[in-house]
């Protein structure tokens, strides 16, 4: 038989913990009518609808509504339901138990239908054309297959009006920063489900822009939440700090912050930067372990925390993509980083909101004359550049001038301080791909003493 309904169960019994994390997991994955028991599938049917209206599933909030219940009652009554969450076997893998019950819905499914059509087979009024129809798999029987619909006129329609809205100030038409239009630029916008990813060699900036993109995202209003696998908090701190110091008129930079060398006139701006910050939507995570498998569930839980703050999560940045834990069994490298970057892709789009990823670059970049980076230099796997719908790339000049210091007697001495005084202070950002608009260029400042970003115009502004 192509059910477990012991399976179905313990799954049941997980979701009446109370655990909304849970939940969301499985619901993703699993609609009601893949339970085979149909108790099963209408107690699922509750729980799905307690949950999305924001109240706890546990079993003495459902008993009312099966108190009725002739199915139930075959079963053993109401009393069925806190039977299920006392055996407490769904608590430990209900993942699996989900992928067990979809995969045999889905099975059955395929099996009714072919049984179908090997009955139309002996119909000799039916055409073939008929025939193979009734042993065509619908997509709803397929799990993971499930697609939204739109004919051209209803998305056109929603296309004009989403013009309209942007028009009314209504409906944003991206994540927009304060400050820094250099960025803006080059993404065109970052749009509710992109995949951004940032590459660079280390030492970039990579860190210190991501970081200005989201506190300048926080700024604007946007949710932002900033997932560290390379530092830990106490790492990041200092450099946000110095950041906002400089931006204030402050003389510290990173080291003093970081060594606590402050003047009582930093000091203070600190504590006036840090009224200030208060109230801006951006959170910072440093998690000791964060796969592939958990990037979905992670960004879920925290657009509900950032609801109940009275926000919305907008944007998310991760840094770096190859910190993130591969699923487990992959042969190589490249197959793990695909994944992952599918993984990433996935939950920009289901949640549709943009996710910035740093990367590293391959060592063959150092190898060549031109050292600006380009596509195939992403490190690891290919798909990087296929599932990523815009690739940005940061490189600084001066970086490499710093190590190829000549001699001041060296003939080269007078070209090389001309080259280091052309991009002393300067970063460059540039797409190399975006399926949003045209490929851009922009130069802003990078103060690495700070590890502040600035807009190109910055001086200019500044009265210089």
């Amino acid at each position: 038989m192509l059910a477990n309904v012991e399976a179905e169960a313990a799954l049941l019994g997980a979701l009446m913990q109370g655990s909304a994390e849970i939940i969301d997991l499985v619901c993703e994955r699993l609609r009601p009518a893949d339970f085979y028991e149909p108790v099963h599938a209408r107690v699922y049917a509750a729980v799905l609808e307690l949950h999305s209206g924001g109240k706890p599933v546990t079993p003495v909030l459902l008993r009312p509504r099966f108190e009725e219940d002739d199915g139930l009652r075959r079963l053993g009554g109401v009393s069925y339901l806190a039977r299920l969450t006392a055996d407490g076997q769904g608590m430990l893998a209900p993942r699996e138990l989900a992928e067990q019950v979809a995969d045999l819905a889905a099975r059955r499914k395929m099996q009714a239908r072919f049984t179908s059509a090997a009955g139309a087979c002996a119909d000799l009024s039916l055409s073939i054309d008929a025939v193979a129809a009734q042993g065509e798999v619908p997509p709803e029987a397929t799990p993971g297959l499930n697609s939204r619909t739109y004919t051209l006129g209803q998305a056109f329609t929603a296309a004009n009006d989403r013009i309209d809205e942007i028009a009314a100030g209504t409906t944003a038409p991206g994540v927009r920063l304060v400050g820094l239009q250099d960025w803006d630029d080059v993404t065109k916008g970052m749009r509710p489900g992109a995949y951004i990813l940032v590459g660079g060699r280390p030492s970039m900036g990579k860190t210190a822009l991501t970081l200005s993109v989201a506190r300048r995202a926080a700024q604007a209003g946007h949710g932002v939440l900033y997932v560290s696998r390379e530092m830990d908090i106490v790492e990041l701190m200092p450099r946000i700090q110095a950041d906002l110091l400089a931006e204030a008129g402050g003389d510290a930079g990173m080291q003093e912050v970081r060594d606590g060398a402050l003047s009582a006139r930093d000091k203070a701006l600190l504590r006036g930067i840090e009224n200030e910050v208060q109230d801006w939507p951006l959170v910072i995570i440093d998690p000791e372990t964060f796969g592939a498998d958990q990037i979905n569930l992670v960004i879920r839980q925290q657009a509900r925390q950032f609801e109940r703050r009275g926000h919305k999560l907008e944007l998310v940045i991760i840094d770096y993509l190859g910190l993130i834990d591969p699923p487990p069994g992959r042969v190589n490298r490249e197959q793990e980083v695909s994944l992952i970057s599918q993984s990433i892709k996935q939950a920009a789009r289901s949640n549709r909101i943009p996710i910035i990823v740093l990367s590293q670059l391959s060592r063959g970049v150092e190898q060549r004359e031109d050292k600006h980076p380009q596509l195939s230099d992403l490190r690891d796997s290919g798909t990087l550049e296929q599932d990523a719908d815009i690739v940005i790339f940061v490189y600084r000049d001066q970086y490499y001038l710093e190590r190829s210091e000549p001699d001041a007697a060296d003939k080269k001495r007078e070209k090389w301080e001309q080259d280091f005084a052309a991009s002393k202070d300067k970063m460059e950002v540039y797409s190399a791909k975006n399926r949003q608009g045209a490929l851009c260029r922009r130069k802003p400042w990078f103060f690495g003493r700070n590890q502040a970003v600035r807009n190109s115009d910055f001086y200019q502004r500044e009265g210089f």
